[in-house]
């Protein structure tokens, strides 16, 4: 009996010491099934205990186990899925996507990663497959209309322009108001970094089909982190990584043409015969004879029998290509994706095109269990040739308005005409197509953008993270006006070779820790705090030149100039030095509590302020996971989130505005000897702009989470606003830049994301949002109230774009006369331009923006419609008082005042008598700047539509050899809906509210197809 008992005692301690044996730490990471992206915030639970962890911000988690137990993980948005333990390593857990709708579940600042519901900021992903293969030279473009509150400028047709971009609402008045760009963490220079193009982007050398996703950074929660520059909002850039399985081949084409986006009736300018009619018409208002009416006509070429159509001329159909190949894959331990594209686009107008050369290598790789490094490669080549835009004279489109149709483009013999003698002739504008054959505007844009990074786990709970970037941006620019006709025709020819390089480079070295509250299941703590440090050199070497030999007009080389002009080189650079911690406390993902600090200093500001704090805190509020929420089964999820705090605003700012002594000119004589002087008068006080910005908002979900509404109000007010002020000119100057003024902006967000149908074979998914904006001046500087940047005005209370001009009246149905009210009641009206009274009336900024994007999916086809829309502002056409009246008869048109123009008394109509030189009164004043030339901008978008079919015949693509092909067909901008039957032009203009003759945005139309190996 006791020798029973002793062995079973014996048996007994043996199990048991086997079972303490098998006991570990297990090690672990998940991902998504679908991208193989880290899930940071899955929750791991041990079936049958009350142990539990959540992964952090790259997936992994540790948890001490037993081999056998099982493992249950589950995440909002994905199906829940369970591991039975085996006795080595864990596998890669990979987590499938709920059928549920998804928004957004994954959060990136560009320092750290975490999921929506542990968010406490403001923040919008945009997934980058959203916009593959979109027929964009740059990245902006495809962002309009799919975040709410942002706000897209396209201004140009000219492939590679600058885009104009807002976040809720104007930042700042005198530096840049545009967002942060951040690229795989590395903060980038962007915007216009050219010299001699009338408009660039940095931006334009990032391949599309490259992106994984955007996150757009709004509030103080989100943005305080980058500290001194994201008052503006930061948008972040994150390029697609290797996954670890089998090597994947994709190949992406399209193809297709492009098309100038239709004038608008009112704005076309008039025919020949029009043009005919009309100037003859005005002669006799005038009170001209019969002969000198006729010799009139003869000197314009009227009565000749020969004209053009200058818009046709100018504008062409272009042609629109692009081809992408990426290959990834890897293992556990090793992931690549590369890539290599190339984008050409042949723009409508005369000379406008560019091309791009990219291709993207990112490396993951795992030293060890606790150490990985990751490459980032990003370079490109963009050669872009870019007309003169807006108004200049040789500007194409400009040319095409001013000119009269009896100006000939060809002389008799067929060869261009390059006179300016007048008459039918060029005495002012030029002949477009002789400058577009015989003037070189060319670019060339390099940029190689490299980062490296270290991850180092040093214990379970503490990582090390360190980062180093360079932004390597190499700009060649020739610059080439012919000796014969335009703008070098004074020189004899002038040329210039323009060279720009920007070395930006930036380190960060980052600690982060997880500390989980003991005795408190799901209660844990992050901390961050991390050392950076960016600096940014720029070198500009310029030569110019004149005199070239009008005989060999091929020969534009600066060499071949008779005449040295100029011979410099400069060089400037900027530094920032920062300092940055954050935390956050998070219960059971059901409270959470942020905050985080920024120090920073910057080489640009001055001696007394070099250095500026900016902090942050935020909270969120989780309701589905309360237990009184699951009693109801209307709202299937609740999320409640406010933050506050502050964030600034340096971009833009000149690298030594601060320091008086720190840019001198040597151009400077006095009594006949050279000298130098100081370019600016410096203030050891100038600093950040500053926004405190307050935000509150709820998300709430519904019928399982295919309806989602995500309400947002903010409230962001500026101050500091550095602006340029005036001075004593006993100081050597006229002007000083100093932080003074402040102003407002606040509004309402709104976006709305579902699917309203969900079945075996057809699926219908929309999105719209829609943002509410109120800028207003909150204070200004003493004695600059008034009118700035000549029409709008400035003053406390007012948005910084009011306009400010006298209101026009219509016109005096008995003769044609043009009427003006003469005061702000719009009581009294006179004839008399100078009797009336300036006004503030309406503002450039519109009061509500957003987009509206449905998919509809059946079986295997695919349509897309995507609209943006804009409302309430006014639009202004400052040159459209050339093309409206007889003060300027001799250049064309518009449509509109063609047909609407007053003829016949008791007529009652908008556009005043015309008359060969202008209305007797005041110096012609029928053309006289006032709100006429006002018009409301309000419009509705097409942006993109696309219809696709993908095949998912498993047995056809396997005897392909195919994974995957797509075939679509798409266009882009086919369909504008304006409001205004008086606009001339497209309404979708600068944020200024100016219509600057651009050259026009284009539709396009386009084949393309999708293969995987």
């Amino acid at each position: 009996m006791k020798k029973n008992l002793l062995v079973l005692l014996l048996s007994g301690l043996f199990a048991l010491s086997g079972a303490f044996a098998q006991s570990r730490k297990i090690m672990g990471k998940v991902v998504g099934a679908d991208d193989g992206l880290s899930l940071p915030g899955v929750s791991v639970k041990l079936q049958g205990t009350q142990k539990g962890v959540l992964t952090d911000g790259d997936g992994n988690f540790v948890l001490p186990a037993s081999t056998g137990q099982t493992l249950e993980f589950s995440f909002v948005g994905y199906k829940i899925q369970q591991l039975v333990i085996p006795a080595g390593n864990l596998p890669l857990i990979k987590l499938k996507q709920d059928s549920r709708l998804l928004s957004e579940v994954v959060v990136t600042d560009g320092y750290s990663t975490t999921t929506k519901k542990a968010y406490t900021g403001s923040a919008t992903t945009v997934k980058g497959s959203q916009n593959e293969n979109k027929p964009f030279s740059t990245p902006q473009q495809a962002l309009q209309g799919e975040v709410a509150g942002l706000a897209v400028s396209v201004n140009s047709g000219q492939p590679g322009a600058n885009i104009q971009v807002r976040l809720r609402g104007l930042g700042s008045t005198y530096l840049d108001a545009n967002p942060l760009y951040v690229i795989d963490g590395m903060i980038i220079n962007s915007g216009d970094l050219s010299r001699s193009a009338t408009t660039a982007n940095a931006m334009a050398g990032i391949n599309e089909n490259d992106i994984e996703s955007i996150q757009v950074l709004k509030d103080a929660a989100a943005t305080a982190i980058y500290g001194s520059r994201g008052s503006n909002g930061v948008i972040i850039i994150t390029t697609k990584r290797g996954k670890n399985g089998k090597t994947q081949v994709r190949f992406d084409a399209e193809g297709g043409v492009t098309t100038n986006m239709a004038i608008p009736d009112a704005g076309k300018p008039l025919t020949a015969s029009q043009y005919g009619e009309l100037y003859t018409e005005g002669l006799k208002n005038a009170g001209y004879s019969a002969a000198t009416i006729l010799s009139s006509q003869n000197a314009y070429g009227i009565n000749s029998g020969q004209s053009n159509n200058w818009y046709d001329l100018v504008t062409k159909r272009g042609s629109q290509q692009q081809y992408n190949v990426s290959v990834n894959g890897g293992s556990d331990n090793t992931k690549v994706f590369s890539s290599l594209g190339y984008f050409h686009q042949d723009a409508t107008t005369l000379n406008s095109k560019l091309t791009r050369i990219s291709g993207l290598l990112n490396i993951d790789h795992n030293i060890s269990k606790r150490i990985s490094i990751s490459t980032n490669l990003n370079v490109s080549n963009v050669n872009q040739n870019t007309p003169y835009n807006s108004t200049y004279y040789s500007a194409p489109i400009a040319s095409a308005y001013f000119l009269r149709p009896y100006q000939l483009a060809y002389n008799a013999d067929g060869s261009l005409n390059s006179s300016t003698s007048g008459g039918t002739n060029f005495p002012s504008f030029y002949n477009p197509l002789y400058i577009s054959q015989n003037d070189v505007h060319g670019l060339s844009q390099t940029r190689g953008l490299i980062g490296e990074t270290l991850k180092w786990t040093i214990w379970d709970q503490l990582k090390f993270t360190s980062f180093a970037s360079i932004d390597y941006n190499v700009l060649e620019e020739t610059y080439y006006a012919n000796p014969t006709m335009g703008d070098g025709s004074v020189y004899g020819g002038y040329g210039g070779d323009y060279y720009t390089r920007y070395f930006n480079w930036l380190t960060r070295n980052q600690l982060d820790y997880r500390y989980n509250v003991k005795g408190v299941q799901d209660f844990y703590i992050d901390a961050t705090v991390g050392y950076e440090a960016q600096r940014s050199q720029e070198n500009y070497v310029t030569a110019e030149g004149t005199g070239y030999a009008a005989s060999a007009p091929t020969l534009t080389t600066l060499s071949l100039a008779s005449t040295p002009v100029t011979a410099q080189g400069t060089y400037s650079n900027y530094t920032y030095n920062s300092i940055y911690s954050r935390f956050s406390a998070n219960y059971k993902n059901k409270y959470v509590l942020s905050g985080s600090f920024r120090r920073d200093g910057s080489s640009k500001f001055g001696s007394n302020v070099k250095y500026g704090n900016f902090w942050s805190v935020g909270g969120s509020w989780n309701i589905d996971e309360e237990n009184f929420f699951k009693q109801q089964n209307i709202v299937s999820a609740a999320k409640l989130h406010a933050s506050y705090g502050t964030s600034g605003n340096a971009n833009g700012l000149g690298n030594y505005a601060s320091k008086g002594s720190a840019t001198i000119s040597s151009d400077y004589t006095y009594a006949g000897y050279s000298g130098a002087n100081y370019d600016v008068i410096g203030n050891n006080s100038l600093t950040w702009e500053s926004a405190r910005k307050f935000d509150i908002g709820i998300d709430l979900s519904f019928f399982k989470n295919r309806l989602t509404i995500s309400p947002e109000y903010y409230h962001n007010s500026i101050n500091g606003l550095i602006q340029n002020v005036a001075v004593s000119q006993t100081t050597g100057f006229s002007n000083a830049i100093e932080n003074i003024g402040a102003m407002l902006n606040k509004g309402l967000e709104l976006t709305i994301q579902g699917v309203p149908i969900k079945s075996k074979d057809f699926t219908w998914s929309t999105n719209f949002n829609v943002a509410f904006n109120r800028n207003k001046m909150t204070s200004v500087a003493e004695g600059t109230t008034g009118v700035h940047d000549t029409y709008y005005y400035l003053a406390k209370g007012l948005d910084y774009y009011s306009y400010y001009t006298k209101q026009y009246a219509g016109v005096n149905p008995a003769n044609g006369d043009a009427l003006w009210y003469t005061d702000a009641t719009r009581t009294k009206t006179t004839t008399n331009y100078a009797e009336a009274k300036y006004v503030v009336n309406h503002q450039a900024d519109p009061k509500m923006f957003g987009g509206f994007n449905n998919t509809w999916n059946y079986k295997g086809f695919s349509l897309t419609a995507e609209f943006y829309y804009n409302f309430g502002n006014y639009v202004y056409d400052p040159i459209g008082r050339y093309f409206s009246g007889g003060a300027y008869s001799s250049y064309n048109k518009y449509q509109y005042i063609y047909t609407n123009r007053w003829t016949t008394p008791g007529q009652v109509t908008d556009v005043p008598k015309y008359v060969v030189g202008g209305i007797a009164d005041n110096n012609g004043s029928d053309a006289a700047v006032s709100s006429r030339y006002w018009y409301s901008g309000d419009y509705i978008r097409l942006k993109n539509l696309s219809l696709g079919y993908d095949f998912k015949d498993v047995g056809l693509l396997k005897r392909l050899g195919l994974s995957k092909l797509n075939v679509y067909v798409r266009g882009t901008n086919l369909w504008t809906k304006t409001y205004d039957s008086r606009l001339p032009f497209d309404p979708e203009v600068d944020i200024n509210g100016y219509n600057s003759l651009s050259i026009p945005k284009v539709k396009t139309y386009t084949v393309g197809i999708n293969v995987g190996l």
